[in-house]
């Protein structure tokens, strides 16, 4: 799953992919200048809760979902 989000006329991309080695999750993070962020998760709840967090926090920041 992708999210694209928008602030200030910058785009920052969003993403939830399925590990392939071990079954977990991986949340990647690229901000507009290229920089990208990547955590892993093992379990749906922890994902879900993560990403909630992730996603509040880039609301706060002044992220606009696109």
């Amino acid at each position: 799953m992708i999210w694209f989000f928008d602030r200030d006329g910058e785009r920052l991309r969003y993403e939830i992919s399925r590990g392939r080695a071990d079954g977990g999750y991986r949340v990647s993070i690229t901000q507009p200048d290229g920089t990208e962020s990547i955590e892993e998760v093992k379990e749906p709840t922890e994902l879900i809760e993560r990403s909630v967090q992730l996603m509040n926090a880039l609301r706060g920041d002044g992220w606009k979902v696109a």
